[in-house]
């Protein structure tokens, strides 16, 4: 059985999730919101989505949050490409590939 060593460098701190930019009504009936314009909407409000504790959350940001959460985000879908590639590389040496080769046949 080979040992191969693997190194995952991540550039900083991680954070999984989605960011999203949304505008909104609030609940004043006479305010500016409820013209129908998209323009009178309120915000922009930065958002973050990601699961705590299982359970899907929404984190209303001030710009430099989410600046930094953007950051963290990058930094995790970096880490998980490393991932990806290593666990991609090791199914070249699946332990099935051995016993398909000393049987001379391939399994589904």
């Amino acid at each position: 059985m080979s040992t191969h060593k693997v190194i995952i460098a991540v550039d900083g701190p991680i954070l999984a999730g989605t960011l999203s930019q949304v505008r909104s009504k609030c609940g004043k009936p006479s305010c500016r919101c409820h013209s129908g314009n998209e323009e009178d909407l309120h915000g922009p409000y930065r958002r973050w989505s990601g699961y705590i504790d299982g359970r899907l959350s929404v984190r209303t940001l001030s710009p430099e949050a989410a600046r930094e959460c953007e950051r963290r985000i990058a930094n995790y879908r970096k880490l998980q490409a490393q991932l990806t590639a290593v666990l991609e590389k090791a199914l070249e040496h699946a332990p099935w590939l051995a016993a398909e080769k000393t049987n001379g046949r391939k399994s589904r």
